[in-house]
């Protein structure tokens, strides 16, 4: 294994690493502070668009392969699905904490 594959891999590993920790922070944040959680979205979205890109230099420069790419596309879906869950999370919590509002007189 020359030193390019050796980076690729450890980028791909990096970013997934990285969402993986965005998912649980997120998580984490929505359960305990929800009315924060918009913020925590806004400022976790570049860093999980960052560390999709971080990968792709090397992996055009190289003769990647199929599985290099395959994992990069993997690490997409899942920045995507941790996205998509976070603002789902703010979303439900915004309206079980307006229904509780409306039911206490």
């Amino acid at each position: 294994m020359d030193a390019a594959s050796l980076l690729i891999w450890l980028l791909l590993a990096l970013r997934l690493l990285t969402t993986a920790a965005g998912g649980m922070l997120l998580t984490r944040r929505g359960k305990h502070d929800a009315p924060r959680l918009g913020r925590s979205i806004r400022r976790a979205a570049p860093v999980l668009l960052i560390a999709g890109v971080l990968p792709l230099p090397a992996l055009l420069a190289t003769d990647a392969p199929a599985g290099a790419w395959g994992l990069w596309a993997v690490g997409y879906i899942a920045a995507a699905l941790v996205h998509a869950f976070a603002d789902t999370l703010r979303d439900t919590r915004a309206a079980q904490d307006a229904a509780v509002a409306r039911r206490i007189p």
